[in-house]
């Protein structure tokens, strides 16, 4: 009995975190140096990751250094490199902010702060989350 109530404790806190509501940014160095900036530090002290399509002017090298210079600026950057998330999610302007769930996503687009955005996508859309699901969610 209890090797039973271990194992459906253990598959329901799996299926629990396996939907959990995922939280990302996806930005580009083409958006106006300040906004970059502002969103990039905002989503570092939320501790949600930020993604970029692809390269800067195709160039791995030119890109590293472009990183490298924000995150001297920026404590605790997490930007990476996921075009599969534009192209899932359809982003076609950035700033994006983008909740997840499963399946299901939402997407709020423009020149807001992330805890606006979070603010005005709460208790709307596909993703049905709280600001206090997000607080628990993040690390």
């Amino acid at each position: 009995m209890l090797r039973k109530g271990i194992l459906g404790f253990a598959c329901l806190f799996m299926t629990a975190t396996a939907f959990a509501v995922q939280v990302s940014v996806l930005v580009s160095f083409s958006m106006p140096e300040m906004l970059l900036q502002e969103t990039l530090t905002e989503s570092a002290q939320l501790h949600i990751p930020a993604y970029l399509n692809g390269l800067y002017q195709d160039s791995m090298r030119e890109t590293a250094l472009k990183v490298m210079a924000l995150s001297k600026r920026i404590p605790n950057l997490n930007l990476n490199i996921d075009p599969t998330l534009f192209e899932r999610f359809g982003i076609q302007q950035v700033p994006a902010l983008v909740v997840e769930e499963g399946n299901a996503f939402d997407v709020i687009y423009g020149h807001l702060s992330i805890e606006e955005g979070l603010a005005r996508m709460a208790g709307r859309g596909e993703v049905h989350f709280t600001l206090k699901d997000i607080k628990r969610t993040a690390p």
